[in-house]
Protein backbone atom coordinates (compact mmCIF):
# COMPACT_ATOMS: atom_id res chain seq x y z
CA UNK A 1 0.00 0.00 0.00
CA UNK A 2 2.92 2.26 0.66
CA UNK A 3 4.48 1.83 -2.42
CA UNK A 4 1.28 2.59 -4.39
CA UNK A 5 0.83 5.95 -2.31
CA UNK A 6 5.14 7.53 -3.31
CA UNK A 7 4.14 6.48 -6.84
CA UNK A 8 0.99 8.57 -6.94
CA UNK A 9 2.63 11.69 -5.05
CA UNK A 10 5.65 11.40 -7.71
CA UNK A 11 2.84 11.27 -10.33
CA UNK A 12 1.23 14.10 -8.80
CA UNK A 13 4.51 16.41 -8.32
CA UNK A 14 5.63 16.22 -11.77
CA UNK A 15 1.74 18.39 -11.87
CA UNK A 16 3.61 21.15 -10.81
CA UNK A 17 5.80 21.63 -13.54
CA UNK A 18 5.53 23.06 -16.79
CA UNK A 19 3.20 22.66 -19.23
CA UNK A 20 0.56 21.99 -15.87
CA UNK A 21 1.58 24.23 -13.15
CA UNK A 22 -1.01 23.03 -10.77
CA UNK A 23 1.04 24.65 -7.41
CA UNK A 24 -1.97 24.34 -4.73
CA UNK A 25 -0.56 20.39 -5.24
CA UNK A 26 2.84 21.30 -3.66
CA UNK A 27 0.95 22.52 -0.17
CA UNK A 28 -0.48 18.91 -0.17
CA UNK A 29 2.61 16.97 -1.18
CA UNK A 30 5.21 17.83 0.67
CA UNK A 31 3.88 18.29 3.72
CA UNK A 32 2.61 14.57 3.55
CA UNK A 33 6.21 13.63 2.45
CA UNK A 34 7.36 15.25 5.79
CA UNK A 35 5.13 12.80 7.58
CA UNK A 36 5.34 9.90 5.59
CA UNK A 37 9.32 9.70 6.00
CA UNK A 38 9.13 11.30 9.18
CA UNK A 39 7.58 7.76 10.57
CA UNK A 40 9.86 5.53 8.26
CA UNK A 41 12.88 7.37 9.86
CA UNK A 42 11.77 6.95 13.41
CA UNK A 43 11.14 2.93 12.64
CA UNK A 44 15.03 3.42 11.18
CA UNK A 45 13.69 1.49 8.33
CA UNK A 46 15.84 2.50 5.69
CA UNK A 47 15.10 -0.24 3.26
CA UNK A 48 11.48 1.14 3.05
CA UNK A 49 12.53 4.72 2.45
CA UNK A 50 15.14 3.50 -0.27
CA UNK A 51 12.09 1.01 -1.45
CA UNK A 52 9.43 4.07 -1.19
CA UNK A 53 11.56 6.80 -2.76
CA UNK A 54 12.18 4.58 -5.76
CA UNK A 55 9.44 4.66 -6.45
CA UNK A 56 8.13 7.82 -5.81
CA UNK A 57 10.95 8.88 -8.33
CA UNK A 58 9.40 6.69 -10.52
CA UNK A 59 6.16 8.23 -10.77
CA UNK A 60 7.34 11.38 -11.10
CA UNK A 61 9.91 10.84 -13.72
CA UNK A 62 8.15 8.40 -15.90
CA UNK A 63 5.33 11.16 -16.07
CA UNK A 64 7.65 14.44 -15.85
CA UNK A 65 9.84 12.68 -18.62
CA UNK A 66 7.83 10.34 -21.10
CA UNK A 67 8.67 12.46 -23.72
CA UNK A 68 11.96 11.45 -23.99
CA UNK A 69 10.57 8.13 -25.77
CA UNK A 70 9.93 10.59 -28.63
CA UNK A 71 12.88 10.10 -30.53
CA UNK A 72 12.64 6.55 -30.99
CA UNK A 73 9.74 6.57 -33.16
CA UNK A 74 10.74 9.76 -35.56
CA UNK A 75 12.55 6.57 -37.11
CA UNK A 76 11.00 2.94 -38.29
CA UNK A 77 14.29 1.38 -37.20
CA UNK A 78 14.19 2.29 -33.45
CA UNK A 79 10.40 2.15 -32.63
CA UNK A 80 11.04 -1.43 -31.46
CA UNK A 81 13.47 -0.19 -28.69
CA UNK A 82 11.62 2.65 -27.02
CA UNK A 83 11.21 0.83 -23.76
CA UNK A 84 15.17 1.62 -23.39
CA UNK A 85 14.05 5.38 -22.13
CA UNK A 86 13.00 3.59 -19.10
CA UNK A 87 16.52 3.03 -18.17
CA UNK A 88 16.52 6.60 -17.84
CA UNK A 89 13.98 6.73 -15.59
CA UNK A 90 15.11 3.60 -13.45
CA UNK A 91 18.47 5.29 -13.20
CA UNK A 92 17.29 8.74 -12.07
CA UNK A 93 14.82 6.84 -9.62
CA UNK A 94 17.48 5.11 -8.10
CA UNK A 95 19.70 8.68 -7.50
CA UNK A 96 17.09 10.18 -5.96
CA UNK A 97 16.04 7.35 -3.49
CA UNK A 98 19.60 6.66 -2.61
CA UNK A 99 20.55 10.42 -1.62
CA UNK A 100 17.33 10.86 0.56
CA UNK A 101 17.98 7.00 2.32
CA UNK A 102 21.30 8.90 3.08
CA UNK A 103 20.45 11.73 4.46
CA UNK A 104 17.61 10.45 6.13
CA UNK A 105 20.21 8.53 8.04
CA UNK A 106 22.95 11.54 8.31
CA UNK A 107 20.13 13.78 9.56
CA UNK A 108 18.00 11.94 11.88
CA UNK A 109 18.33 14.88 14.32
CA UNK A 110 17.21 17.27 12.15
CA UNK A 111 13.42 18.30 11.57
CA UNK A 112 11.70 16.67 8.39
CA UNK A 113 10.67 20.26 7.56
CA UNK A 114 14.38 21.21 7.03
CA UNK A 115 15.78 17.69 5.38
CA UNK A 116 12.46 17.45 2.70
CA UNK A 117 13.86 20.57 0.69
CA UNK A 118 17.16 19.76 1.39
CA UNK A 119 16.94 15.82 0.09
CA UNK A 120 15.19 17.40 -3.02
CA UNK A 121 17.32 19.81 -3.59
CA UNK A 122 20.50 17.66 -3.16
CA UNK A 123 19.13 15.43 -5.52
CA UNK A 124 18.46 17.86 -8.26
CA UNK A 125 22.04 19.27 -7.92
CA UNK A 126 23.40 15.01 -8.22
CA UNK A 127 21.45 14.27 -11.08
CA UNK A 128 22.56 17.65 -12.59
CA UNK A 129 26.26 16.76 -12.44
CA UNK A 130 25.85 12.98 -12.42
CA UNK A 131 27.12 10.82 -15.22
CA UNK A 132 26.78 13.14 -18.42
CA UNK A 133 24.43 15.34 -16.33
CA UNK A 134 20.87 16.13 -16.36
CA UNK A 135 19.61 19.21 -14.93
CA UNK A 136 16.35 18.79 -17.02
CA UNK A 137 14.83 18.29 -13.20
CA UNK A 138 14.63 21.46 -11.32
CA UNK A 139 11.97 22.75 -9.13
CA UNK A 140 12.87 26.56 -10.05
CA UNK A 141 10.84 25.91 -13.24
CA UNK A 142 7.30 25.29 -11.46
CA UNK A 143 7.31 29.15 -10.72
CA UNK A 144 8.20 29.97 -13.94
CA UNK A 145 4.51 30.64 -15.42
CA UNK A 146 4.83 33.53 -13.27
CA UNK A 147 6.17 37.32 -13.90
CA UNK A 148 6.26 37.64 -10.16
CA UNK A 149 7.56 34.37 -9.11
CA UNK A 150 10.80 34.69 -11.23
CA UNK A 151 12.01 36.89 -9.90
CA UNK A 152 13.45 34.35 -7.02
CA UNK A 153 15.46 32.79 -10.09
CA UNK A 154 16.92 36.88 -10.49
CA UNK A 155 17.97 37.03 -7.17
CA UNK A 156 18.84 33.62 -5.73
CA UNK A 157 19.51 31.11 -8.98
CA UNK A 158 17.97 28.11 -9.79
CA UNK A 159 19.45 26.21 -6.86
CA UNK A 160 18.57 28.06 -4.23
CA UNK A 161 14.98 28.97 -5.42
CA UNK A 162 14.35 25.21 -5.78
CA UNK A 163 15.35 24.74 -1.92
CA UNK A 164 13.18 27.77 -1.19
CA UNK A 165 10.16 26.41 -2.86
CA UNK A 166 10.19 23.75 -1.96
CA UNK A 167 10.47 24.71 1.64
CA UNK A 168 8.02 26.86 1.08
CA UNK A 169 5.62 24.12 -0.07
CA UNK A 170 6.64 22.05 3.33
CA UNK A 171 5.50 24.75 5.60
CA UNK A 172 2.23 23.44 6.01
CA UNK A 173 3.89 20.22 7.71
CA UNK A 174 3.83 22.17 11.21
CA UNK A 175 -0.06 22.35 11.67
CA UNK A 176 0.35 18.27 11.34
CA UNK A 177 3.52 17.73 13.63
CA UNK A 178 2.89 16.35 16.75
CA UNK A 179 5.43 17.55 18.43
CA UNK A 180 6.37 21.42 19.02
CA UNK A 181 8.57 23.44 16.43
CA UNK A 182 8.26 26.65 17.50
CA UNK A 183 11.86 26.80 17.98
CA UNK A 184 12.21 25.34 14.55
CA UNK A 185 10.18 28.15 12.98
CA UNK A 186 12.54 30.69 14.69
CA UNK A 187 15.47 29.44 13.29
CA UNK A 188 13.48 28.93 9.76
CA UNK A 189 12.81 33.12 10.39
CA UNK A 190 16.02 33.78 11.41
CA UNK A 191 18.63 32.05 9.14
CA UNK A 192 16.38 32.16 6.29
CA UNK A 193 13.37 34.58 6.06
CA UNK A 194 14.87 37.76 6.78
CA UNK A 195 18.11 36.92 4.16
CA UNK A 196 15.30 36.53 1.91
CA UNK A 197 13.58 39.81 2.64
CA UNK A 198 16.65 42.04 2.92
CA UNK A 199 17.64 40.53 -0.73
CA UNK A 200 14.38 41.07 -2.40
CA UNK A 201 15.03 44.47 -1.17
CA UNK A 202 18.02 45.35 -1.80
CA UNK A 203 17.55 43.84 -5.68
CA UNK A 204 14.02 45.37 -6.14
CA UNK A 205 14.41 47.74 -8.72
CA UNK A 206 10.40 48.98 -10.57
CA UNK A 207 12.22 51.24 -13.02
CA UNK A 208 15.52 51.04 -14.84
CA UNK A 209 17.14 53.83 -15.39
CA UNK A 210 19.75 52.47 -17.57
CA UNK A 211 19.53 54.97 -20.51
CA UNK A 212 21.71 52.85 -22.68
CA UNK A 213 19.57 51.43 -24.56
CA UNK A 214 20.15 49.65 -28.23
CA UNK A 215 17.62 48.75 -30.27
CA UNK A 216 18.32 45.84 -32.60
CA UNK A 217 15.88 44.89 -35.38
CA UNK A 218 15.51 41.33 -35.63
CA UNK A 219 13.59 38.78 -37.59
CA UNK A 220 12.65 35.15 -36.46
CA UNK A 221 12.51 32.13 -38.83
CA UNK A 222 10.63 29.09 -37.67
CA UNK A 223 10.88 26.62 -40.68
CA UNK A 224 9.58 23.57 -39.64
CA UNK A 225 11.29 21.70 -41.61
CA UNK A 226 10.63 17.62 -40.49
CA UNK A 227 13.82 14.91 -39.64
CA UNK A 228 11.75 11.90 -41.33
CA UNK A 229 10.10 14.12 -44.44
CA UNK A 230 12.07 12.29 -47.21
CA UNK A 231 10.15 14.72 -49.87
CA UNK A 232 11.76 17.34 -48.48
CA UNK A 233 15.17 17.57 -49.95
CA UNK A 234 18.20 19.73 -49.55
CA UNK A 235 17.71 22.01 -52.54
CA UNK A 236 14.30 22.61 -51.09
CA UNK A 237 14.99 23.75 -47.63
CA UNK A 238 17.49 26.05 -49.36
CA UNK A 239 15.51 27.45 -51.51
CA UNK A 240 13.26 28.53 -48.39
CA UNK A 241 16.15 29.83 -46.76
CA UNK A 242 17.40 32.11 -49.03
CA UNK A 243 13.84 33.36 -50.43
CA UNK A 244 13.00 34.41 -46.81
CA UNK A 245 16.30 36.30 -46.54
CA UNK A 246 15.64 37.96 -49.77
CA UNK A 247 11.79 39.33 -48.39
CA UNK A 248 13.60 40.40 -44.78
CA UNK A 249 14.47 43.68 -44.07
CA UNK A 250 15.59 43.08 -40.51
CA UNK A 251 19.29 43.74 -39.48
CA UNK A 252 19.63 40.67 -37.72
CA UNK A 253 17.77 37.10 -39.28
CA UNK A 254 18.07 34.26 -37.13
CA UNK A 255 17.33 30.34 -37.79
CA UNK A 256 16.90 27.11 -36.27
CA UNK A 257 19.38 24.83 -35.21
CA UNK A 258 20.61 22.63 -38.22
CA UNK A 259 18.43 24.15 -40.26
CA UNK A 260 21.27 24.66 -43.23
CA UNK A 261 20.44 21.50 -45.27
CA UNK A 262 24.23 20.62 -46.46
CA UNK A 263 27.10 19.92 -44.58
CA UNK A 264 29.81 22.47 -44.40
CA UNK A 265 33.36 21.85 -44.83
CA UNK A 266 34.50 25.54 -45.61
CA UNK A 267 33.32 28.23 -43.87
CA UNK A 268 32.30 30.30 -47.42
CA UNK A 269 28.76 30.20 -47.83
CA UNK A 270 28.66 32.58 -50.61
CA UNK A 271 24.79 31.81 -51.69
CA UNK A 272 23.73 33.50 -48.19
CA UNK A 273 26.18 36.07 -48.02
CA UNK A 274 25.02 36.92 -51.82
CA UNK A 275 21.96 37.40 -50.39
CA UNK A 276 22.15 39.26 -47.53
CA UNK A 277 22.14 42.90 -48.00
CA UNK A 278 24.48 45.12 -46.45
CA UNK A 279 24.78 45.36 -42.65
CA UNK A 280 22.20 42.27 -42.67
CA UNK A 281 23.86 39.45 -40.00
CA UNK A 282 22.24 35.71 -40.50
CA UNK A 283 22.47 33.58 -37.61
CA UNK A 284 21.89 30.00 -38.73
CA UNK A 285 22.25 26.11 -37.18
CA UNK A 286 24.59 23.84 -39.68
CA UNK A 287 26.54 20.76 -39.24
CA UNK A 288 30.07 22.00 -39.71
CA UNK A 289 32.76 19.12 -40.89
CA UNK A 290 36.42 19.93 -40.01
CA UNK A 291 39.83 17.71 -39.95
CA UNK A 292 37.65 14.59 -39.75
CA UNK A 293 35.15 15.63 -37.26
CA UNK A 294 31.73 16.49 -37.32
CA UNK A 295 29.97 19.86 -35.00
CA UNK A 296 26.63 20.88 -34.26
CA UNK A 297 27.50 24.52 -34.99
CA UNK A 298 25.76 28.25 -34.51
CA UNK A 299 27.04 30.27 -37.55
CA UNK A 300 27.25 33.82 -37.60
CA UNK A 301 27.31 35.33 -41.54
CA UNK A 302 27.78 38.80 -43.08
CA UNK A 303 28.66 39.88 -46.63
CA UNK A 304 32.04 40.16 -45.68
CA UNK A 305 32.74 37.57 -42.95
CA UNK A 306 31.79 33.99 -41.29
CA UNK A 307 32.43 33.17 -37.88
CA UNK A 308 31.03 30.27 -35.86
CA UNK A 309 30.30 28.53 -32.68
CA UNK A 310 30.52 25.30 -31.85
CA UNK A 311 28.16 23.08 -29.72
CA UNK A 312 30.72 22.35 -26.28
CA UNK A 313 27.55 20.18 -24.41
CA UNK A 314 26.65 17.29 -26.25
CA UNK A 315 23.65 15.14 -26.04
CA UNK A 316 24.84 11.85 -25.13
CA UNK A 317 22.59 8.67 -27.50
CA UNK A 318 21.72 11.82 -29.35
CA UNK A 319 24.51 13.73 -30.90
CA UNK A 320 27.19 10.47 -29.76
CA UNK A 321 27.12 7.12 -28.67
CA UNK A 322 29.14 6.27 -25.53
CA UNK A 323 28.82 2.28 -26.67
CA UNK A 324 28.88 2.65 -30.12
CA UNK A 325 30.12 -0.38 -30.75
CA UNK A 326 27.26 -1.70 -28.83
CA UNK A 327 24.17 0.18 -29.39
CA UNK A 328 24.49 0.26 -33.21
CA UNK A 329 20.90 0.31 -33.28
CA UNK A 330 20.52 3.83 -32.15
CA UNK A 331 22.62 5.03 -34.88
CA UNK A 332 19.15 5.82 -36.50
CA UNK A 333 18.75 8.62 -33.60
CA UNK A 334 22.74 9.69 -33.06
CA UNK A 335 23.64 9.35 -36.48
CA UNK A 336 26.52 7.56 -38.16
CA UNK A 337 29.13 9.29 -36.39
CA UNK A 338 29.81 10.94 -33.18
CA UNK A 339 29.73 15.18 -32.78
CA UNK A 340 32.97 16.77 -31.44
CA UNK A 341 33.08 19.42 -28.64
CA UNK A 342 33.30 22.65 -29.37
CA UNK A 343 36.92 24.42 -28.54
CA UNK A 344 35.20 28.43 -29.14
CA UNK A 345 34.83 30.44 -26.85
CA UNK A 346 30.97 31.40 -26.06
CA UNK A 347 30.99 34.86 -27.27
CA UNK A 348 30.23 36.34 -30.70
CA UNK A 349 30.68 39.81 -31.31
CA UNK A 350 27.65 41.99 -33.43
CA UNK A 351 28.47 45.36 -35.34
CA UNK A 352 27.37 48.45 -33.09
CA UNK A 353 29.45 47.82 -30.02
CA UNK A 354 27.23 44.40 -29.15
CA UNK A 355 27.62 40.85 -28.32
CA UNK A 356 25.38 37.67 -27.44
CA UNK A 357 26.34 34.44 -26.46
CA UNK A 358 25.42 31.60 -28.29
CA UNK A 359 23.78 28.54 -26.97
CA UNK A 360 22.72 25.34 -29.34
CA UNK A 361 19.91 23.67 -27.86
CA UNK A 362 19.33 21.78 -24.58
CA UNK A 363 23.08 23.31 -23.46
CA UNK A 364 20.34 26.04 -22.16
CA UNK A 365 19.82 24.07 -19.07
CA UNK A 366 23.43 23.84 -17.57
CA UNK A 367 23.17 27.07 -15.79
CA UNK A 368 26.50 27.24 -14.17
CA UNK A 369 28.56 26.46 -17.83
CA UNK A 370 27.18 29.49 -20.00
CA UNK A 371 28.67 32.62 -18.46
CA UNK A 372 32.53 33.07 -18.07
CA UNK A 373 34.54 36.33 -17.48
CA UNK A 374 34.46 37.29 -21.72
CA UNK A 375 30.56 36.89 -22.07
CA UNK A 376 28.77 37.66 -19.21
CA UNK A 377 28.62 41.22 -20.13
CA UNK A 378 27.17 40.35 -23.06
CA UNK A 379 24.00 42.13 -24.16
CA UNK A 380 21.42 39.01 -24.75
CA UNK A 381 21.59 35.12 -25.54
CA UNK A 382 20.62 33.03 -28.77
CA UNK A 383 19.19 30.08 -28.04
CA UNK A 384 18.72 27.73 -31.30
CA UNK A 385 17.22 24.38 -31.29
CA UNK A 386 15.66 21.73 -32.88
CA UNK A 387 12.78 20.54 -30.54
CA UNK A 388 11.43 18.31 -33.29
CA UNK A 389 12.62 15.18 -31.07
CA UNK A 390 10.93 16.01 -27.94
CA UNK A 391 7.09 15.32 -29.45
CA UNK A 392 3.76 16.98 -29.12
CA UNK A 393 3.38 18.09 -25.87
CA UNK A 394 5.42 17.96 -22.42
CA UNK A 395 8.86 18.34 -24.11
CA UNK A 396 9.14 21.13 -26.08
CA UNK A 397 7.40 23.03 -23.18
CA UNK A 398 9.89 21.98 -20.87
CA UNK A 399 12.57 23.33 -22.96
CA UNK A 400 10.90 26.79 -23.62
CA UNK A 401 10.29 27.32 -19.46
CA UNK A 402 13.70 25.91 -18.76
CA UNK A 403 14.67 29.01 -20.98
CA UNK A 404 12.51 31.45 -19.40
CA UNK A 405 14.34 30.43 -16.00
CA UNK A 406 17.71 31.01 -17.87
CA UNK A 407 16.86 34.45 -18.77
CA UNK A 408 15.45 35.70 -15.65
CA UNK A 409 18.71 34.32 -13.65
CA UNK A 410 21.12 35.99 -16.22
CA UNK A 411 19.09 38.92 -16.13
CA UNK A 412 19.57 38.76 -20.29
CA UNK A 413 16.99 38.63 -22.95
CA UNK A 414 17.06 35.75 -24.99
CA UNK A 415 16.22 35.08 -28.73
CA UNK A 416 14.96 31.27 -29.00
CA UNK A 417 14.31 30.26 -32.58
CA UNK A 418 13.33 26.42 -32.65
CA UNK A 419 12.93 24.74 -36.46
CA UNK A 420 9.55 23.74 -35.20
CA UNK A 421 8.57 25.51 -32.36
CA UNK A 422 8.26 27.13 -29.59
CA UNK A 423 9.91 30.27 -31.23
CA UNK A 424 10.45 32.97 -28.45
CA UNK A 425 11.63 36.67 -27.36
CA UNK A 426 12.15 36.36 -23.61
CA UNK A 427 13.30 39.36 -21.64
CA UNK A 428 15.67 39.85 -19.02
CA UNK A 429 12.86 39.48 -16.49
CA UNK A 430 11.93 35.40 -18.15
CA UNK A 431 8.70 37.11 -19.58
CA UNK A 432 7.95 36.01 -23.19
CA UNK A 433 7.32 39.15 -24.98
CA UNK A 434 6.58 37.00 -28.59
CA UNK A 435 6.76 33.91 -29.72
CA UNK A 436 5.33 31.36 -32.21
CA UNK A 437 3.01 27.78 -31.92
CA UNK A 438 4.61 24.61 -31.58
CA UNK A 439 4.83 22.68 -34.96
CA UNK A 440 4.42 25.49 -37.50
CA UNK A 441 6.07 27.19 -39.97
CA UNK A 442 6.29 31.22 -39.21
CA UNK A 443 8.48 33.79 -38.92
CA UNK A 444 7.85 37.58 -37.31
CA UNK A 445 10.26 40.69 -36.59
CA UNK A 446 10.94 41.77 -33.19
CA UNK A 447 12.77 45.55 -32.12
CA UNK A 448 14.84 43.98 -29.42
CA UNK A 449 15.75 46.41 -26.34
CA UNK A 450 18.61 45.65 -25.07
CA UNK A 451 20.47 47.46 -21.85
CA UNK A 452 23.77 47.09 -19.60
CA UNK A 453 21.51 45.14 -17.29
CA UNK A 454 23.53 44.30 -13.71
CA UNK A 455 24.62 40.42 -13.22
CA UNK A 456 23.71 38.64 -10.32
CA UNK A 457 25.48 35.08 -11.25
CA UNK A 458 28.05 36.14 -7.99
CA UNK A 459 25.01 37.07 -5.73
CA UNK A 460 23.94 33.58 -6.03
CA UNK A 461 26.86 32.18 -5.65
CA UNK A 462 27.19 33.95 -2.11
CA UNK A 463 24.20 32.42 -1.32
CA UNK A 464 25.29 29.21 -2.23
CA UNK A 465 27.90 29.37 0.19
CA UNK A 466 25.59 30.99 2.74
CA UNK A 467 23.16 28.10 2.14
CA UNK A 468 25.80 25.67 3.26
CA UNK A 469 27.41 27.16 6.18
CA UNK A 470 23.16 27.49 7.58
CA UNK A 471 23.20 23.27 6.70
CA UNK A 472 26.22 22.34 8.25
CA UNK A 473 25.36 24.29 11.23
CA UNK A 474 21.99 22.96 11.83
CA UNK A 475 23.07 19.25 12.87
CA UNK A 476 25.78 20.50 15.38
CA UNK A 477 22.89 22.65 17.13
CA UNK A 478 20.52 19.83 17.10
CA UNK A 479 22.98 17.01 18.11
CA UNK A 480 23.73 19.68 21.60
CA UNK A 481 20.23 19.89 21.53
CA UNK A 482 19.78 16.02 21.95
CA UNK A 483 22.74 15.43 23.88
Amino acid sequence: MSILIYLILGLLTSLLFPPYFFLPLGFIIFPFLCLLLDSNRKKNSNLNIFKNFSFFGFGFFISYLFWVKNPFFVFEETKNFFLVFLLLIILLSLILSLIFTIISKLGKNIPIIFLIPFMFTLSEYVISVFFYGFPWFTFSLVVSSNEYLLFLLKSFGTLISSYLIIQIFSLPYIFFARVTLKKEIRYLSFFIIIPIIFLFIANFNPKNNNLNTKIIDLEIFQLNFKNNDKSLTPEKKLNTIVNNIHESTADLLIFGENNFPYLLDQLDLKILKNSLKENQVLIIGATRFENNKYYNSLINITKSKVTYFDKKILVPFGEFLPLRNSLTFLESIAGPHNFSNGNEERIINLPNNTSFIPVICYEIVFYWKLLNKLNYKSNFIINITNDFWFGKYIGPYQHLYLTKIRAAEFNKPIIRVSNNGISAVIDNNGNIIKNTQLNNSAKFKHKLSIQENINFVNQHLILKIYFFIIFLLIPFYYLRKNV
